[in-house]
């Protein structure tokens, strides 16, 4: 995922890159709630396929922009701010490249799980840190953050296959769909990502760049008390 001069994140439009693959996990739904939004550039997509979005979002100056594809945007910190949302309200909830900024992703996700109604689909993106890459990097001694990728300055919590895996049951939920990504840099052409993918697809755990998740209430979960609806925030 590439950023802005400014700092913000942009679309990516690759046809087998994160966030066409999150728009096709979640299909058409009534109503989403899109957090980390940035600028609204998945509120857009969805909003042209019939939903009503809400979004969530720290940076003030991307929600600005992303108002104008959602009913509402609530600017704050995810894991702390006060969520005034109704349990059951969601059919979708689309985190796109977004957990690994958390400081405690598992909570944040069993926090937003009363959210869904039945049959809901969470979709999700996340860096995968044992990409080949990493691991090449770490055999001769390098590991050094970046402006963007998979160690983003702003990534606080990676994932492995399985620990993504682990998160996500352990915060109350049962994956449906667990795909990839493999882009090729600089011959970056949708039948030359086709043919990564499939190489992709020997072994993910090694060769994809990022998962990409789809996810319903686990059968166990659905009997818990759903979380008291908090306090109102600032919206726009």
């Amino acid at each position: 995922m590439t950023k802005t001069p400014d700092g913000l994140y942009e679309v990516n439009l690759r046809p087998h890159g994160s966030h066409e693959k999150v728009l096709t996990l979640v299909g058409y739904p009534t109503r989403v709630l899109d957090v980390g939004c940035a600028t609204g550039f998945l509120a857009r997509r969805l909003q042209a396929r019939g939903a009503t979005v809400v979004g969530l979002e720290l940076d003030e100056r991307a929600a600005a922009e992303a108002r104008q594809f959602c009913e509402a945007v609530y600017v704050g910190d995810v894991e702390t701010m006060e969520l005034p949302l109704e349990p059951g309200s969601f059919d979708a909830i689309v985190c796109g490249d977004f957990i690994e900024h958390l400081r405690d992703p598992r909570a944040f996700l069993e926090r937003i799980r009363p959210l869904l109604g039945p049959g809901g689909t969470l979709a999700l993106s996340t860096p995968n840190i044992a990409n080949w890459a990493m691991r090449l990097g770490l055999l001769f001694g390098r590991f050094r953050y970046t402006e963007w990728g998979i160690l983003d300055r702003t990534h606080t919590h990676l994932f492995t296959r399985k620990t993504l895996r682990e998160c996500l049951e352990s915060a109350g939920y049962r994956i449906t769909v667990f795909d990839y990504t493999v882009p090729v840099p600089v011959l970056s052409t949708p039948r030359i990502e086709a043919i990564a993918h499939a190489i992709g697809r020997l072994r993910p755990s090694l060769f994809a760049y990022q998962f990409v998740v789809a996810a319903e209430v686990h059968q166990a979960a659905i009997a818990e008390p759903a979380v008291p609806r908090a306090g109102a925030a600032a919206a726009g």
